[in-house]
């Protein structure tokens, strides 16, 4: 029995080392070139033939004692026997001992060229790729679900369940094209910090794509971003770009190409170099929370500057709040406590908004010049801005706009609205002054700032401090100003508007008692009650032949008069008719008083307004002698006068009621306005209240759920350390 016993144990360790040589030899030679060689061209075989398309593989090295992997030359066709993906280098090392503990653990995985060509086209195409040309390999490697029971489920998901983990990953030159766009990398590495931060660089990618836009152009747009760094420290995610490159083109001249007082602002023809520094310090529940610590762009040809952009940013699927705005030019500063913005939803039908609270600041309108208008490039002097924004998609509203200067010479307080800013032709900008205070030679400063010829600086000066109320219109190709002058010489009612298609200023002004020989420097001419007509040439082609024939520096149009009130001299004159024609080099005009026993008349000239005390006067005089009546010609010039007072009164009066219902309805839409405004804010804050008194409520069921799991799991301990003892004394008791 005892030999039996021994010979069976022996032929057992027999068998178990027989066993064990073999696997040993077999995993040596599953370890061996020829046998993964072998194994490759099986594994090839099978995905051809399940792919249905050509798969090629080079070499492939697995050690099986370190479970370290290396495949050479991968390339697989698409199902038009076109290349599709290429792949010359993939090592990845896998931790052995991390599969006892259910984890896939990758220590270090990295990829070297790779190129890739995936194409998919609209369904209205008739190319062979309305089906994207990769979806074959999606769906022979889908997998196939069946219904199970929810219990069984679940017990196979907790049974099959694996954590993966990589600890690096590294790639180089990277090339992918989609269609017409591609996107490549020169390298990238990320690996994972023990605390679970990911960190990284990636340098060297470039991108392009085309689109057409609304206005049926094809725009191609590059972009190149030379390193892109990703950290982890105190306990936020740093992400930071240098030299990041943005560029448009839609194959056209730029839109000032042919307009130089045209700003370089094109959208088309973008070049903006900009470095960006963002923080990201929790991303919960669908909400991201950081900082843009750092931004600056700039852009040479449109004149684009920004020399620092900082903000607080809480963003979701909904919108996006911005708090601290920190905004810098090269020399404008501008800052906000809040901005929101509310994004659009088409499901539910939410429309782009967003508001700011007070946005304040120094302005130099000098850093906006070529981007927007070369007429402000001389416009260097600082102006402080205070003012309140919002809107949406079709226009802004703004609010409670006041700009001073520093000096204190200049006050002016407006709000406005601008609309139609997807169509040039619907453009209104609308703006209604309800102060504007100017004093000293700030008038002829601030006039100084711009690219302009300048007239009548002198008279201008000699008005004193102007206090202006009124209103102004930007539309298309025309501007238009209206409202009332206040200034020590007398008020002045005025409504002109720029023509900028024909090239012409026109409209018309009235003054009920203005010291026009105080401004003028005309000691003989008295205070002037009266209305005119006016019409300038603003056209520079035109004005430049006038300039060639004849010289001269004077504007060229005409004014047309009417004097309720006048005196020269010892000369007082009631109801004249005036009429003053420059062809730029000479300015005539003719005076006249018809009267019921003579009719007053002058004619005179100039050359210079700044030297008004040279005009040439020719007075004339004219008596109806005998009981002579009017002449026909005076008659009717009498009778054009009364029609022409009659309709300026009109008029006036039109203004008057129009700028009043204009005004009431104006405060209207603002109260509307402010009070829609202050709902919102409520209703944002009660928003906010709730969902803190939700984050709450539900902070505390979790603190109160988890002490009542606590106090379950102490009690259900306690009677199991009791059934335990009861249990010890019984089995004590029994023996």
């Amino acid at each position: 029995m005892g030999k039996l016993l021994k010979w069976i144990v022996g032929a057992a360790c027999s068998l178990v080392g027989l066993l064990v040589v073999f696997l040993v030899g077999g995993y040596i030679t599953l370890n061996t070139s020829w046998a993964q060689r072998k194994l490759l061209d099986r594994a090839l075989d099978l995905l051809t033939e399940k792919l249905d398309t050509k798969v090629a593989i080079d070499s492939v090295s697995i050690d099986l004692f370190t479970l370290d992997a290396k495949l050479y030359g991968l390339a697989i066709d698409d199902r038009q026997k076109r290349p599709m993906l290429q792949l010359d280098y993939l090592q990845a090392d896998v931790d052995l001992w991390a599969l006892m503990e259910n984890e896939i653990r990758i220590t270090e995985a990295k990829v070297e060229g790779i190129q890739a060509e995936l194409h998919k086209v609209s369904k209205d195409s008739l190319s062979p790729d309305t089906i994207a040309n990769f979806q074959f390999v999606i769906d022979a490697f889908k997998s196939k679900k069946t219904k199970q029971p929810a219990a069984k489920k679940t017990a196979e998901k907790q049974k099959k369940k694996l954590n993966f983990m990589m600890n690096k990953f590294s790639a180089e030159r990277i090339a992918l094209q989609y269609n017409e766009d591609s996107v490549s990398l020169d390298k990238l590495v990320v690996s994972q910090t023990r605390s679970g931060f990911a960190i990284g660089k990636i340098e060297g990618v470039r991108g392009r794509w085309e689109r057409i836009n609304k206005k049926g152009e094809l725009v191609t747009n590059n972009v190149l971003v030379s390193q892109i760094e990703l950290k982890a420290a105190d306990g936020e995610q740093q992400l930071n770009l240098h030299r990041l490159n943005f560029r448009t083109n839609n194959h056209r001249p730029r839109k000032n190409a042919t307009k130089p007082k045209r700003g370089f602002f094109d959208v088309g023809h973008f070049n903006i170099w900009a470095d960006m520094k963002v923080a990201i310090d929790r991303i919960e529940k669908g909400t991201v929370h950081g900082w843009l610590r750092e931004f600056t762009a700039q852009d040479t040809i449109t004149g684009l500057d920004i020399t620092k952009l900082q903000c607080e940013v809480t963003a979701n699927k909904d919108g996006m709040r911005l708090e601290d705005v920190v905004l810098k030019q090269k020399n404008t500063e501008l800052h906000f406590v809040r901005a929101d913005m509310k994004f659009p939803n088409k499901k539910t039908g939410k429309k782009l908004s967003y508001f700011t609270s007070t946005i304040g600041g120094t302005v130099y309108l000098q850093d906006i010049s070529r981007m927007f208008a070369p007429v402000l490039r001389n416009f260097k002097i600082p102006l402080n801005l205070s003012v309140r924004m919002e809107g949406d998609a079709e226009g802004m509203r703004f609010r409670n706009a006041v700009v001073t200067r520093p000096n204190g010479l200049v006050n002016i307080q407006a709000q406005g609205y601008i609309k139609g800013l997807k169509n040039k032709y619907d453009l209104h900008v609308h703006f209604d002054v309800s102060k504007a205070i100017i004093k000293g030679n700030e008038k002829e400063l601030l006039i100084n700032q711009f690219v302009v010829k300048k007239f009548m600086m002198k008279q201008l000066n000699a008005l004193g401090t102007l206090n202006y109320t009124g209103s102004f219109d930007v539309l298309w190709k025309k501007e238009q100003f209206r409202g009332l002058v206040s200034t020590a010489a007398g008020n002045i009612h005025f409504d002109f508007a720029l023509d900028e298609l024909n090239k012409y200023v026109f409209g018309h002004a009235t003054a009920q008692r203005i010291d026009l020989g105080k401004v003028m420097d005309m000691p003989d001419l008295g205070p002037v009650s009266a209305s005119a007509d006016f019409k300038f040439d603003i056209s520079k082609p035109r004005t430049a032949i006038m300039r060639r024939k004849l010289g001269g520096k004077l504007p060229i149009g005409e004014v047309t008069a009417h004097v309720d009130e006048a005196k020269y001299g010892i000369i007082k004159a009631k109801n004249v008719y005036c009429k003053i024609v420059s062809n730029g080099a000479i300015a005539e005009g003719m005076i006249k008083a018809p009267g019921s026993f003579a009719t007053l008349s002058c004619t005179f000239s100039f050359t210079n307004t700044n030297e008004m005390k040279k005009t040439k006067i020719k007075p004339g005089i004219r008596f109806n002698l005998f009981g002579k009546g009017k002449t026909e010609q005076e008659k009717e010039l009498q009778r054009q006068q009364k029609e022409a007072e009659k309709q300026r009164k009109e008029a006036d009066k039109a203004q008057k009621r129009a700028a009043k219902e204009a005004r009431a309805k104006e405060k209207a839409e603002r109260k509307a306005a402010e009070k829609a405004a202050k709902e919102k804010e409520e209703a944002a804050r009660d928003a906010e209240k709730a969902a803190r008194k939700a984050a709450k409520a539900e902070e505390k069921a979790k603190r109160k759920a988890a002490k009542a799991a606590e106090k379950a799991a102490r009690k259900a301990a306690k009677e199991a350390e009791k059934a335990a003892r009861k249990a010890a004394k019984e089995a004590e008791a029994a023996k």
